[in-house]
């Protein structure tokens, strides 16, 4: 007896324990995101000062260049658009040799001018730092960018989590059936009553995708929706758990309580003028399946396998 009280306890425990860890969770996630928010537009704007830069030498550079350099900085420009637009395209690698192997052949040749005691247009040497500046603007800007992307990826999987209801039905979805679980169970031991879980579904899935589109699937979905809602009782509690059209149902009572609710459903979904208007000049007929099963303390408050149970207990009705 005493054993028995502690994995209750346990169990009881349990989920406050992942609640708080679920809470830690979430305040790490948003840390992140501030911290990648704030990151990415600090290189976003390092990379635009460095890419406004380059354009004001190269634009002081040609200013001040006579037409004796016109062809060299023609070459230039060409070669740097080239490095830039790698750059800007992620070809970061590529970019990044050419900009190097531009910058080397460009000192070369400056410096066998000077060799040959040829005359220098000192402002020409601000080409050295154009290609560089330029392909590493560009690099900062990519990298905020993939940062950005990584923020929205965390703020969409953060509202992923806040989501409790199912889109078409507006039902609550999975998630809160899994919770709900939990706490029905508590309920039911507290008040010495047994609960269900019953899993309902459309036997052929695919074949309805196939076959309608997807505004009809979703009013199929919606009208089976309010068909269950209105036959259940008001203690009992329905779920949307996926996009296949399937529900789950929550029930205070034992198998011979659920045997009744099955009739009752079947009953409903028997009737023609279920389906009536969704597919217009054509008559449909959905058939369902349906499975469920009782509680028991052998599943020590395990919800996903309560479920799992009620899925394999699933029949045609």
């Amino acid at each position: 007896m005493a054993k028995r009280t502690k994995e209750k306890t346990e169990a009881e425990q349990k989920p406050e324990k992942e609640k708080r860890s679920g809470k830690k969770q979430k305040a790490v996630k948003e840390s992140k995101a501030k911290k990648t928010k704030y990151t990415g537009k600090v290189m976003y704007d390092m990379g635009t000062v460095l890419i406004f830069c380059a354009f004001i030498i190269a634009s002081v550079v040609m200013a001040n260049c006579g037409h004796e350099l016109y062809k060299e900085n023609l070459v230039m420009v060409a070669v740097t658009f080239t490095a830039a637009i790698l750059a800007a395209f992620r070809v970061i690698n590529a970019a990044m040799i050419l900009a190097a192997i531009q910058t080397v052949i460009y000192i070369g040749i400056k410096i066998s001018a000077l060799m040959s005691s040829s005359e220098i247009n000192k402002i020409s040497f601000g080409w050295i730092l154009v290609p560089g500046l330029m392909v590493l603007g560009y690099t900062y800007v990519n990298k905020a960018k993939v940062e950005q992307e990584r923020s929205q990826e965390v703020m969409t999987e953060q509202l992923g989590e806040l989501v409790m209801t199912d889109p078409v039905t507006g039902l609550y979805n999975l998630r809160s059936m899994y919770m709900d679980i939990q706490t029905q169970i508590s309920y039911a031991e507290r008040n010495n009553k047994q609960i269900s879980l019953m899993i309902l579904r459309p036997k052929y899935v695919k074949e309805m995708k196939t076959v309608l589109k997807p505004k009809e699937f979703n009013e199929v979905v919606v009208r089976l929706s309010k068909v269950v809602c209105d036959t259940i009782r008001l203690e009992d509690r329905v779920y949307s758990i996926d996009s296949e059209g399937s529900f789950g149902i929550i029930l205070t009572c034992d198998l011979a309580g659920a045997k009744l609710v099955e009739e009752r459903l079947t009953n409903k979904f028997k009737d023609k003028a279920l389906y009536a208007g969704v597919v217009t000049n054509n008559e449909l007929r959905i058939e369902m399946q349906l499975g469920c099963v009782q509680y028991n303390e052998a599943l020590n408050r395990d919800a996903i396998k309560f479920k799992e149970m009620a899925q394999s207990a699933v029949r045609d009705i």
